[in-house]
């Protein structure tokens, strides 16, 4: 650049002395703007190149501009391939396992018509409020009794059908799960109605019964609270059927990862279960956590977002706050009352707020909620698997101690890291070891081997401990 600045002075002379050529006067003017232009610009990259001032490197925290979205996509592709990898070495391995038929068995046909026995508690619980203004009109306590046993042989019918047909577990889930919401709704019903009678005491006239397509209503509705009124949407057809298909799609791929890949990897860490192997047993149930995780994931995707929401588009409810963002959860606690809404608000409003209100502390009243919660649990998964050792029921339970635990780390991120932990290490285990007294046909409640078993986990963790507190 210097020989060129270099020539641009040596024009000068001449384009001063060029009074006769008025032509070569301009074209020198030209070239020597140009030369002035490309003399600044390169003394301005000069000054930037030169310009040192106080700045934080790019990926320091304190730097203005942190975008990392480049490595985001190169985390992706590395998480496509090693997905690729991955399901390339199961083919290779086990073939090709997935069979749609099997979903499709006549063994399973006779379940749905549990579902269906359903209404006739539906139905008995819309007559019992008929006659709760007319002839059981002033017996309360009669009417709450029946209204509590209808709500519990919704569930009890489904039950006693389970066991006799011998019911896949899978399809035997998805019953109890339809038994335990008409249980809910039922309940959730009668109280409701049962309160109004109570504000209206004193009065001339007890308020009218609900009507059949109020309760008709309610129980297509994706709600477990009863309310005779609830907000109204109008149907979006287009964006229910991309809903619908995103549905149907998502439980095929549940299917197949089911199918695929948790099923062989329980199966492969049956045996180091049985001799009490701790490190093959870990070594399993990290191979079992990741595809749980997918699917249980997929499963909370389907239904609290795709299946409720679909239910909510076709009657015009509008109220579809069915979970808040329980996954930047940084408390057990938060997680619990967030990812499972309609839930939380039944349990909230059937059992929280009447015992506060007849005098329990808060404390206990939230334990009263968790040990519900975890009969439920216990019921759902150990009904199917005929298996009764209260292993979901102590799932649930330990969550209590945790809440407390993390509460320490609320609004942190190693909350949120030790509350992701909980859900991926904690589901596989339960699922494992259901998986294998169903495959052994073992049932009943906790026997010697599972002693034996459990010893041989738990030995090496606590013999540390124990040796240093005896040091």
């Amino acid at each position: 650049w210097r020989k060129r600045f270099r020539g641009c002075e040596a024009l000068r002379p001449w384009m001063a002395g060029s009074a006769s050529a008025p032509g070569a006067v301009d074209g020198a003017d030209k070239k020597s703007n140009a030369c002035d232009v490309s003399r600044e610009k390169r003394k301005l990259d000069w000054e930037e190149i030169t310009n040192f001032q106080s700045r934080p490197s790019a990926l320091s925290s304190e730097h203005p501009n942190n975008n990392h979205r480049g490595f985001v996509n190169c985390a992706m592709i590395l998480l496509v391939m090693g997905n690729v990898r991955i399901a390339i070495q199961n083919v290779h391995k086990y073939g090709v396992l997935v069979d749609l038929s099997t979903a499709l068995t006549p063994a399973g046909w006779p379940l749905p018509f549990l579902v269906l026995l359903q209404n006739i508690n539906i139905a008995f619980a819309y007559l019992l409020e008929r006659a709760a203004v007319g002839v059981l009109r002033g017996q309360q306590s009669l009417t709450r009794w029946l209204h509590f046993v209808n709500g519990l042989a919704a569930f009890g019918v489904s039950w006693a059908g389970i066991v006799m047909l011998k019911a896949n577990p899978g399809t035997a889930v998805i019953v109890l799960c339809f038994a335990a919401v008409a249980m809910m709704k039922i309940l959730s019903f009668a109280h409701v109605c049962d309160l109004q009678r109570q504000l209206a005491e004193g009065k001339d006239h007890l308020p009218p019964a609900p009507t059949v397509w109020q309760l008709c209503f309610f129980i297509a509705a994706p709600t477990l609270v009863y309310s005779p009124v609830y907000p109204r949407s109008k149907v979006r057809w287009g964006w229910l059927a991309r809903r619908v298909a995103e549905f149907v799609g998502i439980w095929l791929a549940i299917f197949v990862i089911a199918v695929q890949y948790v099923a062989p990897g329980i199966k492969n860490t049956l045996d180091p279960l049985a001799r009490g192997n701790l490190p093959l047993i870990v070594e399993g149930l990290l191979k079992i956590a990741v595809p749980n995780f997918i699917v249980w994931i997929l499963g909370f995707y389907s239904i609290f977002h795709l299946y409720l929401n679909i239910l909510g588009e076709i009657i015009g409810y509008a109220d579809r706050e069915f979970y808040r963002d329980w996954w930047n959860s940084s408390t057990l606690g938060y997680f619990w009352r967030s990812w499972n809404l309609p839930v939380h608000t039944w349990m909230v409003a059937h059992i929280y707020f009447p015992l506060v209100s007849r005098g329990w502390r808060k404390p206990a009243a939230s334990l009263v909620i968790f040990i519900i919660s975890a009969i439920l649990h216990e019921l759902v998964v150990s009904i199917p698997f005929g298996n009764f050792k209260l292993l979901a029921f102590g799932g649930m339970m330990m969550q209590v101690p945790l809440i407390q635990l993390t509460d320490r780390f609320k609004g942190t991120q190693t909350g949120n890291v030790i509350f992701w932990l909980t859900i991926m290490l904690g589901q596989p285990m339960i699922v494992l070891l259901y998986t294998r007294d169903y495959m052994k046909g073992l049932s009943g409640p906790w026997n010697d081997e599972d002693t034996r078993i459990w010893g041989k986990i738990v030995s090496p963790l606590i013999s540390p401990l124990l040796a240093l507190v005896g040091g």
